[in-house]
């Protein structure tokens, strides 16, 4: 039985498998970060597991990582450090060039030198695994696409139409565009955020309030919701969105996406959900009206995407991440990926298909 190493919390039997080791801790006590901030303590955090997990690595076959500092230093170490090798797969690989030159060359340097040793990249969109590669001037077959998952379970919420338009999250978001889009509409609309920055010259009009939640706020308060928009802004290599999408379509919510590129992995526009472009207030204002006029449809819609969610459950995710490195374990040399297959499942809105081929 192969044994796999891991810096990623989960629960044996259960998300990894009951054969996987777990080096932490993967996130900073509270003096560190009061100390240092956010930033410098994880790095800190992650530069201080990945010499763990490098120190511990000849007591199993593969090794799991995230994509961040941790992640980083154990590839370079086994770069620079050949012998005794072990099979090394990232997640959260959520990687942006630089604007700057210098630091684009230095990016791509060191990508380059942690991918000397890892056998695959896993990345939480399907187009991320065409883009990385080229940005980054990586081997294609080192990307490995994985459905990402809801992060629902194991919690309580109410779930009801308490009647108003709900959107949240800081990473990447364009809440500009949203209050565009309801600034003629008829709806009281919630956005929960903490980055005053994405609102610097905004005017809100007097349906829309931003206002900040704590996470069990937040599930609840898309619990309550009648409708949930993931409104992303455009041009970014990565893309995020995706545990707010899953878990706004599992609680039964008609749910609007922006982005075509990434919502696509997890939407069939029109069935389960709806998908606009960028930065188009216009679409999205035609979207989140047709919500609202057609209650029973967008009620139907939501349902559909109660039932396609629930198969993107974090357990599938880590077991699928937990079987890529057993796979790579047992084989000298990088196995041929599955990206086309699990992305042409996946994308083209056949479930069924998506699920056999991720093994489930």
């Amino acid at each position: 039985m192969s044994i796999v190493l891991t810096d990623i919390p989960g629960k044996p039997g259960r998300f990894w498998g009951d054969n996987t080791t777990f080096v932490g801790p993967n996130k900073p006590p509270t003096w560190l970060l009061r100390s240092l901030g956010n930033r410098w303590a994880y790095n800190l955090t992650g530069l201080l597991a990945g010499l763990r997990l490098f120190a511990r690595r000849s007591r199993c076959h593969g090794v799991v990582t995230d994509g961040g500092s941790s992640g980083m230093l154990f590839a370079w170490l086994q770069t620079l450090c050949p012998w005794g090798r072990k099979p090394h797969v990232l997640i959260d690989c959520l990687w942006e060039m630089p604007t700057s030159p210098w630091k684009a060359w230095f990016k791509q340097l060191r990508l380059r030198m942690a991918a000397r040793s890892a056998r695959r990249f896993v990345v939480w969109a399907s187009h991320e695994a065409v883009d990385f590669p080229r940005a980054f001037g990586l081997p294609p077959d080192q990307f490995e696409y994985v459905p990402f998952h809801h992060t629902l379970h194991d919690y309580t919420y109410d779930a009801r139409d308490a009647g108003y338009l709900f959107a949240g999250g800081n990473s990447d978001r364009d809440y500009r565009t949203l209050v565009e889009a309801v600034r003629e509409v008829d709806v009281p609309v919630w956005i929960a955020s903490t980055r005053r920055d994405l609102f610097s010259g905004v005017d809100l009009p007097a349906n829309v309030r931003v206002e900040a939640t704590t996470p069990e706020g937040f599930r609840q308060a898309m619990a309550g919701a009648k409708l949930i928009v993931v409104p992303m802004v455009p041009g970014t290599l990565r893309s995020g969105g995706q545990q707010t999408c899953l878990n706004a379509m599992l609680l039964g919510k008609p749910t609007i996406a922006v982005g075509q590129r990434w919502a696509s992995d997890f939407i069939e526009d029109g069935v389960d959900g709806l998908i606009v472009d960028y930065a188009d207030p216009q679409s999205l204002c035609r979207a989140i009206r047709w919500v609202l006029e057609n209650p029973e449809a967008a009620r139907r819609m939501g349902e559909r995407a109660r039932q396609r969610a629930a198969w993107f459950t974090t357990e599938r995710c880590m077991r699928a991440v937990r079987d890529l490195a057993v796979e790579e374990s047992s084989s000298t040399v990088p196995s041929q990926s599955r990206l086309e297959s699990v992305t042409d499942a996946c994308t083209s809105g056949s479930l069924s298909r998506c699920a056999a081929r991720c093994g489930q």
